[in-house]
């Protein structure tokens, strides 16, 4: 049978749904309204299978870069309660031919907070695997703490006993210290050995974007003091007792007295006590130069949960020309046997005729 798409008018009951489907928090309509604005239109579709609702997915519409095409950017994925491959793929390809016929250039499935992934690939979508780090406090543990490796739990308690405490802020003018602790961070880790990053790593997220989460109190600014120094600061959105850390900074005097250690344990222990069910840390960047926030996510004794982010071609002409482009791309970034800087001289002329209409 064929499975319809219906797009909603309106968020009305969205979120109840929503919490049917068993969808993750950047589908609901406190993440979706803080990322709307003039150029970012919301998007509410339902997937009709028999005249009944089978699947959701929440998303946006953007611009592809500063021309009038358009494309959809979905933060997660499709979200569905019977996690059958099946019904996925069939979802999938009629997402795929709605946006086609609607006049969309692109459909972008991003995969945070995407729990219940499944992998129901369709030969529309090119996928690209990745991974989250949760904590479960709805679990039996009866301190998060128990997860840490021996060293992060000695580094914790330290920090506690030299006076460190964690404060809880929803104060917009804090998002101003936030970056600077962001730059702090970026600074020390090129010091590592890091790649170079995009600190802010969500699409179309910014600073406007925290400034409204934080007003509508959907997120909040925890941060460590010690001695009326703050020496690291987090932004965690959440809803429906569920979190979600999008971002985290640290000073040097934070990095030299073990407080993301301290941070992390204190912040789960405190959403455990109000009964959240968990805390997403979100992921790692897959450049091998990140092996060491990847080694510290290691030993925080969370669950690792894999996703994969997907992403059509282009649809329509005339962007749809430049596919033999792309997927050239592609094959280049995935072929191992030619030398980087050689793949990078032809990718370099790629990007410049596609002049980034590719990224999001």
């Amino acid at each position: 049978m064929k499975v319809f798409v219906e797009r909603l008018d309106n968020s009305k009951n969205w979120d109840e749904e929503l919490s049917y489907f068993q969808g993750g928090l950047f589908m609901t309509s406190a993440w979706l309204s803080a990322i709307t604005n003039n150029d970012i239109n919301p998007l509410y579709l339902r997937f009709i299978l028999a005249d009944k609702p089978v699947a959701i997915a929440g998303g946006v519409e953007v611009l592809i870069g500063k021309g009038p095409a358009k494309q959809l950017l979905f933060y997660s994925g499709i979200a569905s309660s019977s996690n059958d491959p099946f019904l996925i793929k069939k979802c999938k390809y009629e997402l795929y031919i709605y946006a086609r016929d609607n006049g969309y250039q692109r459909v972008v499935m991003k995969s945070y907070d995407n729990q219940l992934y499944v992998p129901a690939e369709i030969n529309k979508f090119k996928k690209l695997e990745r991974m989250e780090y949760i904590f479960r406090l709805d679990s039996y543990k009866e301190s998060v703490i128990d997860g840490f490796s021996r060293s992060l739990r000695r580094k914790a308690r330290k920090a506690k006993r030299d006076g460190t405490v964690l404060k809880k802020s929803y104060s917009v003018e804090m998002v101003e210290k936030l970056f600077e602790f962001l730059d702090e961070t970026y600074n020390v880790r090129q010091l590592k050995g890091y790649g170079a990053y995009a600190c802010l790593f969500l699409p179309f997220f910014g600073r406007g974007e925290i400034e409204k989460l934080v007003q509508a109190r959907h997120a909040a600014l925890y941060y460590a003091e010690r001695q009326n120094e703050i020496l690291s600061m987090s932004l965690v959105f959440s809803y429906q007792k569920k979190a979600y850390g999008l971002l985290m900074g640290t000073s040097r005097n934070g990095y030299k007295a073990g407080v993301p250690s301290f941070l992390n344990f204190e912040l789960a222990s405190i959403l455990k006590e109000q009964g959240y069910s968990y805390l997403n840390i979100g992921g790692v960047q897959r450049d091998v130069k990140h092996q060491g926030l990847k080694d510290f996510k290691d030993q925080l004794g969370t669950d690792i949960v894999g996703s994969g982010e997907e992403v059509t071609n282009f649809l329509n002409p005339p962007l749809s020309y430049f596919n033999p482009l792309l997927n050239l791309k592609r094959f280049l970034g995935d072929l191992k046997v030619l030398p980087w800087r050689f793949k990078k001289s032809i990718i370099d002329i790629i990007d410049l005729i596609l002049n980034k209409r590719d990224q999001i």
